[in-house]
């Protein structure tokens, strides 16, 4: 799978994404506050000041993450996920089955960021996705105008880091992962995507940019 760039390289996107000719693409910035996954049985805000933004060009976007109470030491990978056309959606925000099994919503889930939690649970990512095809979970799929469609990032917990398992557990979807731990629904590219493990891992944070 292609990974988007991350860390350093989105602080430069997010001042530096430029149109064709070196005429600045317009931009729009959102923050949006880091909600619980339902899969923690948890509901509302992780806490104020955890947040996300994200930055729309007309050929691309960019994204950082800054959240907390992460479980200390264990993997983090955030996934990228762009929802070309949210009015096909059957609610607001677009659901997970609506996103992987509605091929009317014209969307993708893709690889964004990831790394070890330290000891006080607070941790911070950022990318970048460009505009047009995009390689991740979906056939086909992309980001084809990124000033409408509706995006997401979730946050996957893989469990306590496992040497053994390591780089595939910041970097691919279900390194570390029981099978049994995976959402049913989710399609086979990403069940296939990371070695399987002993872990219990679960979906943790996620925050949602409507257009």
């Amino acid at each position: 799978m292609t990974r988007a760039t991350a860390l350093g390289a989105a602080l430069a996107l997010l001042l530096g994404l430029s149109a064709a000719g070196g005429v600045a693409a317009r931009a729009d910035h959102q923050t949006s506050p880091l909600l619980w996954h339902p899969q923690t049985g948890l509901s509302g805000p992780v806490a104020p000041s955890a947040q996300a933004t994200l930055v729309r060009r007309s050929d691309g976007v960019s994204f950082s993450i800054r959240t907390q109470q992460l479980r200390p030491h264990h993997a983090y990978t955030v996934w990228f996920v762009v929802i070309n056309n949210p009015s096909a959606c059957a609610a607001t925000p677009c659901s997970g089955p609506d996103i992987v099994l509605n091929p009317n919503t014209d969307s993708q889930v893709t690889y964004g960021a990831g790394h070890i939690s330290g000891g006080s649970g607070r941790a911070g990512f950022a990318g970048s996705i460009q505009a047009g095809v995009i390689e991740g979970w979906l056939p086909e799929g992309g980001l084809w105008d990124p000033m409408t469609a509706e995006i997401q990032l979730v946050l996957n917990d893989h469990g306590t880091m496992l040497p053994a398992f390591m780089p595939e557990m910041t970097h691919t979807y279900r390194a570390g992962c029981t099978d049994a731990s995976l959402p049913g629904f989710f399609p086979d590219s990403a069940k296939a995507d990371g070695t399987p493990g002993p872990n219990a891992c679960q979906l943790y944070q996620a925050a949602v940019f409507q257009p």
